[in-house]
C-alpha cells in the first residue's frame, strides 16, 4: 500500500510539469458611444507547460491604468474611453494552473487585481456625461508668446471643471485671480491711448471661447460683456465675451438633466473649449445683423522706452466701429422654445503699432570741423 502511495503522489506532482493548459486573460473596460454605456471583453490567451512559466505571465498579464478622456472617432463620432488597470495575482494564478492540471481542462482564467481609473467612464455616465453638447472654438495666430502663454495658463485652469446640474458658472471663479501666482504673466494690454504691462493679457480668449461653448451648447447667459472694439481673434463679430476681475464676469446657468464636464485643449494656435453632458435640446443661430457702422480711426504709434530705438511692431489692427446682433433660438426636447438675443457695440479703432523711442543724441560731442563748410557733411566734399 506505501507504494501505491508513493507512486501516485509521484503521479499528482509531475501532471502539472507535463499538461499544457492555457492560461486565459480576460479583459474588461467600458466606453460611452452615442449617449450609451456600454462593456466589451477581450481576451488573450498563453499556452503555459509549468508553474515557472505561469510564473513568467507576470509581466505579461499587466496593464497601466488610464483615466477616462473623450475622444473623437470619425465614425462613431464622440466616445468616452479609459484603460483599468491589470495586475496579475502570481500566486493565485500557479493554483489555478495546477488545478486545471490536474482536473484535465483545456484552460483557466488568470487571476488579476483590477485598477479602477479615476476619473472612469462609468462614474461619467452616472453624472450625466453622454457625449458632446457644445463647442466653441477661436484661432490666436499672431499672438505673442506672453499672451500665449496665459491663453494656455487659462485653458489648464478651466480644464476639467464641473458645472453642476441647475448651478450657475462663472468664470471667474473657475479660473480664479488672474495673476502670477496662478502662473499668468505680463504682457501688452491696450489701454485708451497707451500700452501698459498687464498680468494676464490674452485671457479674454479663453472666455470667448467658453462664451461660444455655452451659446451652442443652448445654456441660459445670464451675464456677458462684448469688448469695447472688434478683435481680429474673434471672427464672426458679435460672439465675444471680455472678462475684468472683479468687476466683469461671464455667467451661464447648467439646466440640463445631468452635470456638465468642461474640457479645454490648445492645439496649435487654436483654442477649444467643449461641454459634455446630456443632451436635450437644439440650437439654430442667426446673425451677426450689422447696424451704425462707423470708419477706423487713424494709424497710432505707442512707444515703448524699453525697446531699442528704431523698433516697430503692428500690435493691433483697424476696426470698424459698429453695432452687431446675433439671434438664437432653443429648442428643448420637451416642446419648449427659448429665444435670446445678443447685441453688441463696438467702438471704432485704429492700426497700433509698437515703437522704441526716437534716436538720442550722442552723448559724446563729435570734434570740431576745420574749415568750411561750417556743418559736418553739408557741401562738396574738401579735395584731396
Amino acid at each position: 500500500m506505501r507504494e501505491i502511495w508513493k507512486i501516485l503522489g509521484v503521479f499528482l506532482l509531475t501532471v502539472p510539469a507535463l499538461a499544457q493548459v492555457n492560461a486565459v486573460w480576460v479583459i474588461r473596460d467600458h466606453e460611452i458611444v452615442g449617449g450609451e454605456l456600454h462593456e466589451y471583453v477581450g481576451t488573450k490567451v498563453y499556452p503555459v507547460n509549468s508553474a515557472e512559466e505561469v510564473r513568467a505571465l507576470a509581466d505579461k498579464v499587466r496593464r497601466e491604468v488610464r483615466p477616462a478622456r473623450w475622444v473623437y472617432d470619425p465614425h462613431r463620432g464622440w466616445v468616452a474611453l479609459q484603460r483599468r488597470g491589470y495586475r496579475m495575482d502570481v500566486e493565485a494564478a500557479v493554483v489555478a494552473y495546477r488545478d486545471a492540471a490536474f482536473l484535465g481542462r483545456t484552460q483557466f482564467v488568470i487571476p488579476v487585481e483590477v485598477i479602477e481609473p479615476e476619473p472612469s467612464v462609468s462614474e461619467w455616465y452616472a453624472r450625466g456625461v453622454r457625449g458632446l453638447i457644445g463647442e466653441g472654438v477661436t484661432g490666436f495666430w499672431g499672438s505673442s508668446p506672453a499672451r500665449i502663454h496665459n491663453i494656455r495658463t487659462g485653458a489648464a485652469h478651466l480644464n476639467g471643471r464641473w458645472i453642476p446640474r441647475g448651478a450657475e458658472f462663472s468664470f471667474n471663479r473657475a479660473v480664479g485671480a488672474i495673476d502670477e501666482e496662478n502662473g499668468y504673466v505680463e504682457s501688452l494690454v491696450i489701454l485708451g491711448d497707451a500700452t501698459e504691462k498687464g498680468v494676464g493679457g490674452g485671457i479674454c480668449q479663453v472666455s470667448t471661447t467658453t462664451f461660444r461653448a455655452a451659446f451652442f451648447a443652448g445654456l441660459p447667459v445670464t451675464e456677458r460683456y462684448p469688448h469695447s472694439y472688434q478683435l481680429r481673434y474673434y471672427r464672426p463679430v458679435g460672439l465675444d465675451a471680455t472678462i475684468y476681475q472683479p468687476w466683469r464676469d461671464l455667467k451661464f446657468i447648467n439646466d440640463t438633466p445631468g452635470d456638465v464636464l468642461v474640457l479645454a485643449q490648445v492645439r496649435g494656435y487654436k483654442l477649444y473649449v467643449r461641454f459634455f453632458g446630456t443632451a436635450d435640446r437644439s440650437v439654430t443661430w442667426e446673425g451677426p445683423f450689422i447696424r451704425d457702422r462707423k470708419p477706423p480711426l487713424e494709424p497710432r504709434e505707442v512707444v515703448d522706452e524699453t525697446l531699442e530705438p528704431g523698433y516697430r511692431k503692428q500690435i493691433d489692427w483697424a476696426a470698424e466701429g459698429l453695432t452687431a446682433v446675433v439671434r438664437r433660438k432653443v429648442y428643448y426636447d420637451d416642446g419648449r422654445v427659448y429665444e435670446d438675443v445678443f447685441e453688441s457695440t463696438y467702438r471704432p479703432w485704429g492700426d497700433v503699432f509698437l515703437v522704441g523711442p526716437p534716436g538720442l543724441e550722442p552723448a559724446v560731442p563729435l570734434p570740431p570741423v576745420i574749415g568750411k563748410p561750417e556743418v559736418q557733411g553739408a557741401g562738396p566734399p574738401p579735395r584731396p
